[in-house]
């Protein structure tokens, strides 16, 4: 079985390195193209796999990946629609409906997924639906191949947004969250690396106890606000200034505009 990604970034080479780490495919038969054909070569080349052509994954291969920018769609969609009839097409493009890909490519076997930034560490959340011609095998060849890069869930395709944006979007609301954490911490003296690697490990941890623990988020704030204690101090703070209406605010702005795309 032959697989090939149109589109080679980063997700795409996060796809890549974890199906090749997986053992799901041999390397002669993954196949990629893009538009940069100098940077292409050389990925290719530096973990053996095939460089290709548009027309040429459209073609040969089973498994096609549409790793382009939504805004490729429109161009990219005619250019392949007459050779992927029966084809398991993947796209992880924000915001293209199976609705808009099925309009292009009518008889092709059609998935959605979005994995996150996190795939490059094999640490991806990633929501999966796919159309009525997908059979049971289709979604799990795909869940296996992005379990490579991490966690998937099979959700309707209505939810997709929601998802997209609490899971997709968030990495980088962390980063900034991490990031004034350990800027909080310098400002009152103590060193920038000890304070981004303190700030970076309490926030893993805590999502591991989240994880882990029978209680829900809020009660384990509750939990670890004393009366009277340092914690209870910060929480109020951030209630005062609105973190929670904030942080809706960003997942519902991500949301929308996946919507718009």
């Amino acid at each position: 079985m032959k697989i090939g990604l149109i589109g080679c970034g980063n997700m795409a080479k996060a796809i890549i390195e974890g199906v090749i780490a997986a053992d799901l495919f041999k390397k002669e038969d993954i196949y990629a193209s893009a538009l940069n054909t100098q940077k292409l070569t050389d990925y290719c080349n530096a973990v053996s796999i095939r460089t290709s052509s548009n027309i040429e994954i459209s073609q040969k291969c089973d498994i096609i990946i549409l790793a382009v920018k939504p805004q490729k769609f429109d161009e990219i969609l005619p250019e392949i629609s007459n050779f992927v009839s029966d084809k398991l097409v993947i796209s992880i493009a924000a915001g293209k409906t199976i609705s808009f890909i099925s309009d292009y490519l009518k008889q092709a076997k059609i998935i959605r997924i979005m994995p996150n930034l996190n795939a490059a560490i094999k640490q991806s959340v990633s929501a999966l639906c796919a159309n009525a011609l997908c059979s049971k095998e289709d979604i799990s060849l795909t869940k296996k191949i992005f379990e490579s890069i991490g966690k998937v869930y099979e959700i309707d395709e209505e939810n997709f947004s929601a998802f997209s944006a609490a899971a997709c979007c968030s990495p980088a609301f962390t980063f900034m969250y991490i990031d004034a954490l350990a800027k909080g911490a310098i400002a009152c003296g103590l060193d920038a690396k000890t304070a981004y690697s303190a700030a970076t490990d309490a926030v893993k941890g805590s999502a591991v106890m989240l994880e882990k623990s029978a209680d829900t988020a809020e009660r384990l704030v509750e939990k670890v606000c004393s009366p009277g204690g340092t914690t209870i101090e910060g929480v109020n703070v951030l209630n005062k200034n609105g973190f929670e209406d904030i942080i809706k605010k960003a997942v519902n702005a991500s949301y929308e505009k996946d919507k718009q795309l």
